[in-house]
């Protein structure tokens, strides 16, 4: 287990969303969703984000969870609301945890926000019946924080219970463009051209392999790795389901998710990963 004075969560990502990432534009809209927000306006894209938090759901259990989510930042999972006794929304950002508030407010459970840093979180050892936390380990940039957030969120979870985090598969093997960039950002002498040469990306993104991701969590208990999400954030926000290429890729996405959510792990650009601790 990494010591958890030792490693941090990364400066430059808390950075970004407290002065950027949660804040709101003219629209009133949050930044982070404007940049990496999915859309659900189509009904095969609604189908699938109720099918992919569905299956979070079940995963986690309920009713009356003591659950904790870290990276919650301004948008926490009001859909596992009503699996809670209690809701612990935990993040590093001020601003995001400002924004987690006022949305947790309107599910009327009882819940508390946390200000902290997921590689050192300031819980007692099995304080919690289960956990979640998606989208944020991998803006972690040094692997050693990366781990050091896995083992902090199955350190705090209690014997018999569950954590689940949606990741990114770096090599998703329906998206062989972005595969090869991943690999070229894994190779040292590369990844320093590319970094010349390319915009600067607005936080640090450094997505493990899915052996590796399970292996931190193995020691902790079981760990199974399903599809969270075949499309990656450009194709959802850019292909509609309303042209025919369009439409007969989102029903091919759909028809894996729903039928080979195993298989759709290593197809797609997005992970659950269920670990049950021992």
């Amino acid at each position: 287990m990494n010591d958890p004075h030792d490693v941090a969560g990364t400066p430059a990502t808390r950075e970004f969303y407290d002065k950027e990432g949660w804040t709101r534009d003219d629209a009133n809209r949050l930044v982070d969703q404007s940049l990496f927000g999915v859309r659900e306006d189509g009904p095969i894209r609604r189908q699938l984000h109720l099918l992919g938090n569905d299956r979070i759901r079940q995963a986690l259990g309920g009713p009356g969870l003591r659950l904790l989510e870290c990276g919650c930042g301004g948008t926490p999972a009001t859909f596992l609301a009503d699996r809670c006794a209690y809701f612990t929304a935990v993040d590093f950002s001020a601003t995001g945890l400002a924004e987690a508030a006022k949305s947790l407010a309107t599910t009327g459970i009882r819940f508390a926000t946390v200000a902290a840093d997921m590689c050192r979180l300031p819980f007692p050892d099995g304080h919690f019946d289960a956990a979640y936390c998606a989208q944020a380990i991998y803006h972690i940039d040094d692997p050693a924080g990366q781990a050091a957030a896995f083992d902090q969120i199955m350190r705090v979870v209690k014997p018999g219970g569950v954590a689940v985090f949606v990741m990114v598969n770096p090599f998703p093997l329906l998206f062989p463009v972005r595969a090869a960039r991943r690999v070229l950002a894994a190779t040292p002498l590369v990844a320093g051209a590319l970094n010349r040469i390319r915009n600067e990306p607005p936080l640090p993104f450094r997505p493990m392999r899915l052996g590796w991701m399970r292996g931190q969590l193995a020691k902790w208990g079981a760990v199974e790795i399903f599809g969270y999400r075949i499309a990656s954030t450009w194709f959802n926000q850019h292909v509609p389901e309303s042209g025919g290429v369009g439409r007969m890729l989102w029903r091919t996405f759909a028809r894996i998710e729903t039928t080979h959510p195993r298989a759709a792990a290593r197809l797609g650009c997005y992970v659950s990963i269920v670990a049950r601790k021992r």
